[in-house]
């Protein structure tokens, strides 16, 4: 079918709305065409230009750059870029205004805040050329992975006021149909809710869906289990949580097609996509800067796990300068010389807080968890989970089934967790109606109440450890839609 809307929206933004957006996907397509070290220089000279920004109109580092000579007059000292510490989530806050360019009086700024999955939650100034490189950023990515402009998607999300802007009013509804655009709620993941999403998916065929990545699974894990074909659909792209091999297999099996990780968060914007499955998440770098280090601070080399540090490079109503998101990743490729920045990500593992804690300090990531509750004791009654560690030898599991599990499940999974959390550990049993998500839309599957340090390195303890025979540190496989 011939895609009208392609040129109709090409004349509409450059002619009628004369949107920026245009020209900074052009501005991105250009940088990406260049070679590898034009790239690396151009982005060189961003990072110059945003440090001498930041030093001359950003209090919190005016006295901060200067003192520590990484800005000296009109010079800028890039091999002292480490020197910056880190930008913690409670920095961000407690320093909100003194963070702000003193020349917002002539920016179209806002204010956008995250919804605080870490338990902090944080609030942002950003100005509209952000918004327009971000939103031209995604639209880069939909076109890697051959999505068309004008060419029909659904986006599956959660997040209440991305939901409520992207469908309420009559213009948002014209922009959705003109655009080819559908949002589906996923707050609302029942039954009805659910086959209404799949009918709509396999009547219009579109080419991409965009989801939550535990929206997508649920979603998938329903259709598969009532033998519900897709057809049609080129890619699922997953977002906003940790893309598990397990979750991935399902996600592409409900839908015929490849499943593909994208990494982001609403203070910088989309940070890493893949191109192709498993292929390793590369670095969105026109945008943002990625660095992988470890605890005492020192980059991380490829195959290593470390803590992400995210520096944006287009907004400078307030720049976040080695910003840590309390997110940890695998370093798949970095480039040379003395900044040593990450150019593509092999995984994103997740966040650091995502993780039980032991008495001795050392930690289990909650992705053990995941892959042992969904694949390892998955048996057909377990219809959601959670777990929640309320202290160090107190766990709770709690559960909506779709039977009552035999007591021999259940003593299955108490002997799984004390592998991991220790003999003395005690597990009892919740079981509920449902779980509901973070105000965020994000889905938990692992929860942890005891308190942690500001940073603490993830220690991957019991990784080899069999449970029934398996091990836990892999899986066993390499316009809006109405819910109501």
């Amino acid at each position: 079918m011939a895609n009208w809307r392609r040129p109709v929206l090409k004349l509409y933004d450059e002619r009628i709305a004369k949107s920026p957006i245009p020209r900074c996907c052009t501005l991105i397509s250009d940088f990406y065409a260049l070679p590898g070290e034009t790239r690396r220089s151009l982005r060189t000279q961003r990072l110059t230009q945003l440090l001498w920004h930041a030093a001359r109109r950003v209090p919190h580092y005016r006295k901060l750059l200067v003192d520590r000579e990484i800005v000296r007059g009109d010079v800028v000292d890039l091999d002292r870029f480490g020197d910056v510490p880190p930008l913690s989530r409670s920095v961000l806050q407690n320093s909100y205004e003194t963070l702000k360019s003193d020349d917002l009086s002539s920016r179209h700024w806002y204010r956008n805040s995250s919804g605080g999955s870490t338990g902090e939650p944080v609030a942002v100034i950003q100005d509209q050329d952000y918004n327009a490189m971000g939103m031209a950023m995604t639209e880069t990515h939909f076109a890697w992975v051959g999505r068309n402009s004008g060419e029909s998607m659904i986006k599956l999300w959660g997040s209440d006021r991305d939901v409520l802007l992207g469908t309420l009013g009559w213009r948002n509804k014209l922009g959705g149909f003109i655009r080819n655009h559908r949002w589906a709620n996923s707050f609302k993941m029942g039954e009805t809710a659910m086959l209404r999403y799949l009918d709509w998916i396999r009547r219009h065929r579109p080419v991409l869906i965009e989801a939550y990545a535990d929206s997508a699974f649920e979603l998938a894990r329903f259709a598969n289990a009532r033998g519900i074909e897709i057809s049609g659909v080129r890619h699922v792209i997953t977002g906003a949580g940790t893309l598990h091999p397990f979750m991935r297999d399902e996600i592409s099996r409900a839908f015929g097609c490849p499943t593909l990780n994208r990494y982001g968060c609403r203070e910088v914007g989309d940070i890493a996509g893949e191109r192709a499955p498993n292929g390793g998440l590369e670095v969105f770098d026109y945008c943002n800067l990625v660095e992988v280090v470890k605890a005492d601070g020192r980059p991380c080399q490829e195959g290593e796990e470390g803590d992400v540090l995210v520096t944006n490079l287009t907004n400078f109503a307030m720049p976040l300068i080695r910003y840590r998101l309390g997110d940890r990743a695998v370093v798949s490729k970095s480039s040379d010389g003395p900044l040593t920045f990450v150019e593509r990500l092999q995984t994103v593992s997740g966040r650091w807080t995502d993780a039980f804690i032991m008495r001795d300090g050392s930690t289990v990531p909650g992705y053990f968890f995941v892959h042992f509750l969904a694949v390892v004791h998955e048996a057909g009654w377990l219809r959601k989970t959670q777990i929640v560690q309320r202290d160090y030898d107190d766990v709770v599991v709690k559960m909506v089934v779709k039977t009552a599990p035999a007591q021999s499940a259940l003593d299955e999974i108490v002997a799984s967790l004390r592998i991991l959390l220790g003999h003395s550990c005690s597990i009892s049993f919740e079981t509920l109606h449902d779980i509901p998500a973070q105000k965020s839309g994000k889905y938990s599957y692992v929860v942890s109440l005891v308190n942690r340090p500001e940073v603490a390195p993830i220690v991957e303890v019991a990784l080899n450890r069999g449970v029934n025979g398996k091990s836990l540190g892999s899986s066993d496989h390499a316009q809006p839609l109405d819910a109501r």
